[in-house]
C-alpha cells in the first residue's frame, strides 16, 4: 500500500500537537481490513488524523462505511472533508452522516477545536490561483464554474472566522480536497 500520510506539527496553547494527513484514499468495498493496521499505526505517531479528500472511489455509501469500520481501529480523534470522487454517486450526505455517526468529523464550512487547534473544512473547488485563476468571464458555465470556486473559498473563510471569534489567537488548520497552491 502507498503511503500519502503527511506528519506535522502545529504549536497549541499545551505545546505540540502531531497532525496526519492524508488524502485520495478512495476505499473500496473490496478494502475490507487493508486499513487497520495503517490507522493503527498513524494512532501511535499522531494526535489527529486529517482525511482530506475522496474518502470513498466512487461515492458509493457501501465505500464510506468499509471506511467507517476501518477508522475504529484509529484511536485518535479524525477529521475529514468530502472530495470529488465522494460527490461521484450523489451520495454525499449520506456517506457523511455514515462517516459522522462513528464519530469522524466531516467538515463543509465548519470548524472544531482539538487540542487547543482550530481545524475548518471545505471540499474547495478547482479554479486556479495567482495569475493562472480562472476569471468570471464569458461563457456561462465558465461564470458558473468560478463561482463555485469563490462560493467554496468564502465558505471556508467564514468557518475561519468563526472559530478565531469563538477562541481568540487560537492556531487554525484549514482542511480542504482540492490544494490551494501555485
Amino acid at each position: 500500500m502507498e503511503n500519502h500520510s503527511q506528519h506535522t506539527t502545529a504549536q497549541n496553547n499545551n505545546g505540540l500537537i502531531r497532525v496526519a494527513a492524508v488524502g485520495d484514499i478512495h476505499v473500496k468495498e473490496t478494502d475490507k481490513g487493508k486499513w487497520v493496521d495503517y490507522f493503527k499505526d498513524i494512532s501511535r505517531n499522531a494526535d489527529v488524523l486529517l482525511i482530506c479528500g475522496d474518502l470513498t472511489d466512487t461515492g458509493d455509501e457501501v465505500e464510506a462505511q468499509v471506511l467507517a469500520d476501518e477508522l475504529k481501529s484509529c484511536t485518535i480523534p479524525v477529521i475529514g472533508v468530502l472530495g470529488n470522487h465522494d460527490y461521484e454517486k450523489g451520495r454525499h450526505k449520506l456517506i457523511r452522516k455514515i462517516l459522522q455517526n462513528e464519530n469522524i468529523h466531516i467538515l463543509d464550512g465548519e470548524a472544531i477545536v482539538i487540542k487547543g487547534v482550530g481545524f475548518a473544512g471545505i471540499k474547495g473547488f478547482g479554479g486556479g490561483f495567482d495569475n493562472h485563476m480562472l476569471s468570471m468571464f464569458g461563457e456561462g458555465a465558465m461564470k458558473a464554474f468560478v463561482q463555485e470556486a469563490v462560493d467554496e473559498a468564502l465558505h471556508l473563510e467564514r468557518a475561519l472566522a468563526r472559530v478565531e471569534q469563538e477562541n481568540e489567537g487560537i492556531k487554525k488548520i484549514a482542511v480542504l480536497h482540492y490544494a490551494p497552491i501555485k
